[in-house]
């Protein structure tokens, strides 16, 4: 049986770290890899490093596109894989020595179909860990899906192995900001089971260049996530309608969560206004929790002008001394 793992390495404008992302690569310990580096359209000399990996390693294939954003970089890629296994990693972060080998490990001695692990952050001066409860557990894919309101690692995609099939047919979305928080949770609409263990497998790079401290960039991404959070729920609903009380929470603390970011402008709280409205009119839908009573109320009835104009003098998401340039 073949056990290629298909790595999809999206890269735009990232030469200072590419090199040491490429090396934790190809010096994993299974050498079963097809790796494909997909330039969307750099304009340093992030291009010219893929090339020279490719021709020291058969197992890279470069993809050069005109610079078209990241989802259309890992669409790319998923185009191209042909292994059993898929992988992602982000061109400024790296991973552990013998990662894949024992992610795969952990997948088939499970019989798990996904398998997520912990990472670390890694910031100029220092690293802190993100980990997962201690051991392993191994669960079905719809109660992992359960878990995606609760816990926000569930969403991310470079933690994780999959095999290729969950995602026949899913495609990232194009031009948006965020695109995991599109993606990632529809492996666990097929039937699957998802093995979770501690290790540290993958080192994430803090960056100050990646914090949206603009406010146009801002409001997209408000846009994005309630974007995301309205698609999820209405494909989880949709094949796992027992699950409509979690999801329809999450998706209501979200509106008004999202009302009072930084950068939030009034045309968006309006639409956020405009999805609780449609929310509460219609039938079928959970009663708000009780919690929440007080922010949907501020929100329903709120001026959004002065709502607006309340996230705009809120202080952006700071880069920080210890954020890589």
């Amino acid at each position: 049986m073949d056990k290629t793992i298909s790595v999809i390495i999206p890269v735009y404008n990232v030469e200072p770290f590419l090199p040491q992302c490429l090396d934790s690569v190809i010096r994993q310990d299974y050498p079963d890899l097809e790796i494909l580096v997909v330039d969307d359209g750099s304009t340093d000399l992030s291009g010219r490093i893929c090339d020279e990996y490719a021709c020291r390693d058969p197992r890279i294939r470069v993809i050069h596109q005109t610079n078209q954003g990241a989802g259309a970089a890992k669409n790319a890629g998923l185009r191209a894989a042909s292994g059993t296994y898929l992988a992602f990693v982000d061109s400024d972060d790296f991973l552990e020595p013998q990662a894949y080998r024992y992610m795969l490990e952990t997948m088939c001695s499970e019989g798990a179909d996904m398998a997520q692990f912990s990472f670390r952050d890694v910031y100029r001066n220092r690293t802190e860990d993100q980990l997962l409860p201690p051991g392993r557990q191994v669960v079905e894919g719809k109660d992992y899906l359960a878990r995606f309101p609760k816990d926000w690692s569930c969403a991310l995609l470079w933690n994780k192995l999959y095999r290729r099939k969950l995602f026949d047919g899913v495609f990232f979305p194009e031009g948006r900001k965020i695109d995991d928080e599109f993606f990632t949770y529809q492996a666990l609409l097929k039937p699957c089971r998802v093995v979770l263990d501690d290790r540290i497998v993958y080192n994430y790079r803090k960056r100050a260049s990646s914090v949206m401290s603009r406010p146009d960039a801002a409001d997209q991404r408000i846009r994005d996530s309630l974007d995301a959070v309205a698609a999820r729920r209405e494909k989880v609903l949709a094949v796992y309608p027992e699950l409509r009380r979690t999801f329809d929470e999450n998706y209501l603390d979200a509106l008004w969560y999202l009302s009072g970011n930084y950068g939030c402008t009034e045309e968006t709280i309006l639409r956020l206004k405009s999805c609780l409205r449609t929310y509460l009119r219609t039938p079928g839908n959970s009663i708000p929790p009780r919690y929440l009573w007080p922010m949907l109320w501020r929100l329903y009835f709120g001026n959004a002008r002065k709502m607006a104009r309340a996230c705009s003098r809120k202080a952006p998401q700071e880069a920080g001394e210890d954020l890589f340039a």
